[in-house]
């Protein structure tokens, strides 16, 4: 029995001395692996140094072109407000000029028309007067016939003078 204590403390030794040749290789891979971290670590800050040392400057291009694209926006909409204001008052002057005219025409064209009515009725009056007198002249008609065409004409004529009259002090109270 003391042989097979004394094998299995030999065993039991020799597993003891295979785990701390393991756990020294393990420590040893260990160092080696950190090592190789802490190297790729390193490499990275200064790979980030870079960054951030190339970085400063396109943040603060950066934050010049914001102020730039902001102020352009600022004029763009003032330019746009004086914008509204010409738009509106060019709308205003021409609503003014279609007002007036609209006035003009409405003070003019009534002596106009009735001044054209009673030129027109006048030349009625006088082709009607014309074309009776060359009838009556190749009709060889009497002479008191003859008269009241003309007093016909006369009257016709009197009618138009009132209605020049009319018109003219209409034009004159304009």
């Amino acid at each position: 029995m003391e042989d097979t204590i004394q094998y299995l403390q030999i065993a039991t030794d020799i597993i003891i001395i295979i785990l701390f040749i393991g756990l020294v290789i393990l420590v040893f891979s260990l160092i080696k692996t950190l090592k190789f971290v802490s190297a790729k670590i390193e490499e990275m800050s200064s790979q980030i140094k870079d960054i951030k040392s190339t970085m400063n400057p396109a943040v603060e291009k950066f934050q010049d072109l914001t102020e730039n694209v902001n102020g352009v926006f600022s004029k763009v909409r003032d330019n746009i407000d004086v914008l509204t204001t010409v738009v509106e008052k060019v709308r205003d002057t021409a609503d003014n000029i279609i007002e007036f005219e609209q006035k003009v025409q409405n003070r003019i064209e009534p002596p106009v028309m009735d001044t054209l009515n009673t030129v027109s009725a006048l030349s009625v009056g006088i082709k009607t007067f014309f074309d009776t007198y060359k009838r009556r002249k190749n009709e060889s008609s009497s002479v008191r016939e003859l008269k009241n065409e003309i007093s016909e004409i006369k009257e016709s004529l009197r009618d138009a003078n009132e209605e020049l009259d009319k018109v003219n002090i209409k034009l004159n109270n304009n």
